[in-house]
């Protein structure tokens, strides 16, 4: 949308100029056009502007008290230093043939670019990675990378987007597939035109592996976006069809969808609504029942916090998510205003305030799909992780299936209350660390 490209641009320019030079001039400028007692005073506003920043309430969610605990180990760099390509950011990690492996997007910054490339690295101990493939198209923003295993191939599924800076414009989604860890197939174009494939789970039915995926296609972040969010299964990795009657189990304003099996083989999915429909903004819950996969239902009403790139997964019998940490609700805007005008001003206001990285318990519903009144609860923050991060992939460690490594990145030049937006122009870099589910 414009506005949102206007002031983009503008916040853009003040985030990378200089900021003591500029308040520097600010003052000085205050003591010759005005005078030496506007300069102390806006002295004073700066000094009272700093203190008020450091002032950390508590957060809204409720805190999970339970017997799990989600312990993390410290955290392995993965990402190169590049100097002109420092935003390290969209990780996905697996584990294949005795090794890890990571890939990631590597660009100028957060936003599109045509000179975007994805890396894909490995490790057999989490301290040397090697870049074992590239990939650039020279003419696409290329994000969204998905990392799994099916038989006896690692696959890989990445989107490719149009190169505008300040834009979200999808072309679709291609796979590659490697048998050891050398040799990858030239990418192939897989789903719909403007899809974005999120989340994929692999489960053994009837002693076959069944695959199933979640994405969303429509006009994300355009004045009147709808969204479409699809549901489909593969018996071979390759070749999809709808897990139910209908493609689609959900339409409005949710994107990056994603979903786990629960041990009563129910299924339960959280999707960011981000263009908000006919129940608000935030976040979209979803749950179906295990005889009927395909049919989703949604809550009345959106639970107002945002909890972006989420990855749901289970863990000792639980239900996890790993995703973005924001304190506020997402919902700022009253409900009164045209959608159009929500839509801006609730994505301006969430810019403009510090994120995080956290680990949620999901409270799940009954065998009715009836949920409770806090369906998510807070089990810990990730440390050091700030600015432009909170976005998480989980894989199993093939030798010692009840540990985990999980991946993220993180903005390396802020502090713990740097806003979104100031993050998302200066350098990421990915990690991983050991995790480790239990029951105390």
């Amino acid at each position: 949308m414009l506005v949102l490209k206007i002031v983009g641009t503008v916040c853009e320019q003040l985030i990378l100029c200089n900021h003591m030079i500029m308040f520097l001039l600010i003052v000085a400028a205050s003591a010759l056009f005005h005078s030496y007692s506007a300069a102390v005073i806006a002295m004073f506003a700066a000094l009272f502007a700093l203190v008020a920043s450091m002032e950390q309430r508590p957060g809204p969610l409720v805190r999970y008290k339970g017997s799990l605990d989600v312990l993390l180990g410290r955290m392995y760099r993965v990402s190169t230093i590049t100097p002109d390509q420092p935003a390290n950011n969209n990780v996905s990690i697996a584990t294949f043939q005795g090794r890890a492996v990571v890939a990631y997007r590597k660009a100028e910054t957060h936003f599109a670019s045509a000179t975007a490339q994805i890396i894909v690295t490995s490790s057999d101990n989490l301290e040397d990675w090697d870049i074992i493939w590239t990939y650039s198209t020279g003419k696409d923003d290329l994000r969204e990378v998905l990392l799994w295993e099916f038989g006896s191939r690692l696959f890989m599924y990445f989107a490719s987007l149009a190169p505008y800076k300040k834009g979200f414009s999808p072309r679709g989604m291609h796979w590659t597939a490697t048998s050891d860890l050398k040799s990858w197939s030239d990418p192939v174009a897989v789903g719909r035109a403007t899809e974005i494939t999120w989340d994929l789970k692999v489960r053994e039915e009837a002693a076959t592996h069944i695959a199933y995926k979640v994405g969303y296609v429509g006009n994300h972040y355009a004045a009147d976006a709808v969204c479409k969010v699809v549901f489909e299964k593969s018996i071979d990795g390759e070749n999809w069809r709808p897990v139910g009657n209908d493609l689609v189990v959900y339409e409005g304003g949710v994107s990056e969808v994603s979903f786990a099996f629960t041990p009563a083989g129910d299924l339960v999915a959280i999707g960011r609504n981000e263009d908000g429909d006919h129940t608000g903004f935030g976040s979209q819950l979803f749950f179906a029942p295990r005889n009927d996969l395909g049919s989703w239902t949604p809550l009345k009403v959106s639970i107002p916090y945002r909890f972006d790139s989420p990855r749901m997964i289970l863990m000792e019998g639980e239900v996890v998510l790993f995703a973005r940490y924001a304190k506020e609700a997402y919902n700022a805007a009253p409900n009164s205003f045209p959608m159009v005008i929500q839509r801006i001003l609730n994505l301006l206001i969430y810019s403009a305030l510090p994120k995080s990285a956290a680990v949620y318990r999901l409270n799940c519903p009954d065998a009715s799909g009836k949920w409770s009144q806090d369906p998510i609860e807070h089990i810990r923050c990730f440390e050091k992780c700030f600015g432009d991060t909170g976005f998480f992939s989980l894989a199993k460690f093939e030798d010692a299936p009840d540990k985990w490594l999980v991946a993220n990145y993180a903005s390396t030049s802020c502090h713990s209350h740097a806003v979104w937006f100031y993050g998302q122009l200066f350098p990421t870099a990915v990690y991983v660390t050991r995790c480790l589910p239990t029951h105390r």
